[in-house]
């Protein structure tokens, strides 16, 4: 059953009537028949049938709108006479109500209850879940209005999933990751902006404001401020930018603005007022260090991270002594992982050319820190740990992918995504601002690029497996913290499934995983390629932390 919102009007689509015409009427008698038709069905449904989808915020160029979605059977769908109405689309079920057909201005859509496939103008097109026809509506996955929809569309049409939003027509929605950072009294912003957008920072009734010359803005990453040079910034839709409201430490401001490639850099410095000095004080003398806060005669060598994926670290969980979770039927979690593994390092060499290591590559243990130090110490540029998960009722089954949560790391792990730096000097003279991070927390500055090839990898899982109904989540696992580069868990399915067991250990299921998070490495590589992510400054580990054992260098083969 579906997650049906209170007050959509569902009665008047029960008889089946509704789905024949452009739009559904909207008088307010007929939403109040429906709304009451409604109340009926929600009735009937379980409990746990009645919360409604996050939405998704339709952006045009006459302004933005909210899109109800709904989960239905464990997936996340829209309505499809929701869709109807907005876009204006001949919908019209056949006799039996097992088929529906949608025809816009460029073609024709058929879709068949209970089937994750559209046809488009005749070609067969796959979703990401199936088409669900409920009380007499009709339910389709959030991917079909790219997939499907798109297609026959007279307008260009977008879904950016992450940010949930729908991009309609020749709309301008640039990508703007944000960077905040405290100096003692002031404070940096850096704003990276993708494609290349003009854009205007003025001083308006106490604030600075920061406005793009878009239809909206695509916020991708942002952190809050801290100090004393900023109190808040503020997102505000109607500009399109932010609002930057200064704290008490501010004395004004300056501006850097460059471009490089199909990104701006914008970056706006936040002066605190300089302190007093006493008339009596002697001149302190000079110092032979450089003053980082100035100008270097040189140039600096670009330390940002390349795009490119070279090296790829696969973790096969578990091994030797610790089998990990075990069948009804005694399948072992670790030699599920470990084939996987080989079947994916085969896979990435010879489709993407990228040089492939493995943690294992028998039946041995290896710690669990060892395995994210081994990344780092091959200059891996993706981690992909293997796992195969286990629950108490053997009826649940779904693939799962996880990236970190830091909650339960604490206020430390939260800070660190922001904290400050510390000057170093770098080779060709000059100093650069350094993040010194604990190596036992290094992931916690790429949980954007993390978080996107979770979902790269789920959307291309969801293709060829059966999922979970929340198939990306974040978790506080211990072998993706210290790991510094974009890192993933995936836990294959439920191997105390007996079905998903026996699943497990066939040839041909294993290669659809290995297959699935090739597509999605494929699907980040190329999304980086495009949308890059602001460069932070360098990453070092702390001199004065403590590693986990092998963390900063390990001069230890593996297996």
């Amino acid at each position: 059953m579906s997650h049906l919102p209170p007050g959509r009007s569902c009665g008047a689509m029960m008889n089946g009537q509704m789905l024949h015409g452009k739009r559904p009427p909207t008088d307010l008698a007929t939403l109040a028949l429906a709304g009451a038709g409604l109340a009926l069905v929600i009735g009937l449904l379980p409990l746990t049938a009645q919360e409604p989808a996050a939405g998704l915020t339709l952006i045009t160029e006459e302004g933005r709108r909210s899109l109800d979605t709904v989960s239905v059977r464990g997936g996340e769908a829209i309505a499809l006479d929701d869709l109807s109405a907005l876009f204006r689309l001949d919908v019209g079920e056949e006799t039996g109500g097992r088929t529906i057909t949608v025809d816009a201005a460029g073609g024709t859509v058929v879709l068949t209850a209970e089937q994750a496939l559209a046809t488009v103008d005749g070609r067969l097109v796959s979703l990401d879940g199936p088409v669900h026809r409920v009380a007499g509506r009709w339910f389709v996955p959030l991917d079909f209005v790219g997939r499907a929809l798109a297609p026959i569309h007279d307008q260009p049409l977008e879904l950016r999933r992450r940010s949930r939003l729908l991009l309609v027509g020749a709309v301008r929605v640039p990508r703007v990751s944000a960077q905040y950072r405290p100096r003692a009294q002031s404070g940096r912003l850096r704003l990276q902006i993708t494609p290349n957008t003009a854009h205007e920072v003025t001083e308006e009734r106490g604030r600075l404001l920061i406005r793009f010359d878009a239809d909206a803005i695509d916020v991708v990453r942002f952190a809050e401020p801290r100090g004393e040079a900023v109190r808040a910034i503020e997102l505000l839709d109607a500009l399109p930018g932010f609002a930057i409201e200064p704290g008490p430490a501010y004395a004004s401001h300056r501006i850097e603005s460059g471009e490089s490639g199909n990104s701006t850099e914008l970056v706006v410095d936040l002066e605190g007022a300089a302190p007093a000095v006493a008339a009596a004080s002697p001149a302190a003398p000079a110092s032979s260090a450089p003053d980082p806060g100035l100008g270097d005669a040189d140039p600096l060598p670009d330390f940002s991270a390349p795009s490119e994926i070279r090296t790829i670290v696969i973790d096969p969980g578990h091994g030797g002594a610790d089998g990990g979770a075990q069948g009804p039927e005694g399948t072992l979690e670790k030699d599920v992982t470990l084939s996987v593994a080989q079947r994916l390092r085969t896979l990435l060499e010879r489709r993407l050319g990228v040089r492939v290591i493995l943690t294992r590559t028998g039946d041995t243990l290896v710690a669990l820190d060892r395995r994210a130090a081994l990344a780092n110490n091959d200059r891996a540029d993706l981690l992909i740990s293997l796992h195969a998960n286990s629950a108490l009722r053997d009826v649940a089954t779904g693939a799962e992918v996880y990236y970190l949560g830091i909650d339960e790391y604490g206020a430390e792990a939260r800070e660190l995504a922001n904290r400050d730096g510390r000057y170093l000097p770098v080779s060709g003279g000059g100093f650069r601002e350094i993040d010194v991070i604990p190596w036992e927390l290094a992931q916690v500055r790429h949980l954007a690029p993390s978080a996107d090839l979770a979902e790269f990898v789920g959307d291309e899982l969801r293709l060829r497996v059966p999922m979970s109904p929340r198939p990306v989540q974040q978790a506080p696992f211990r072998g993706l913290v210290g790991a510094n580069m974009p890192a993933i868990l995936v836990e294959m399915g439920l191997i105390s499934n007996p079905e998903q067991e026996r699943e497990m250990g066939q040839p041909g299921f294993q290669t659809r995983v290995a297959e699935a998070i090739v597509a999605g490495v494929v699907r980040f590589r190329d999304y980086l390629a495009t949308y890059p992510y602001a460069p932070d400054e360098e990453t070092a580990a702390d001199p004065g932390d403590a590693a986990p054992a092998g963390a900063a260098q390990d001069p230890q083969r593996r297996d």
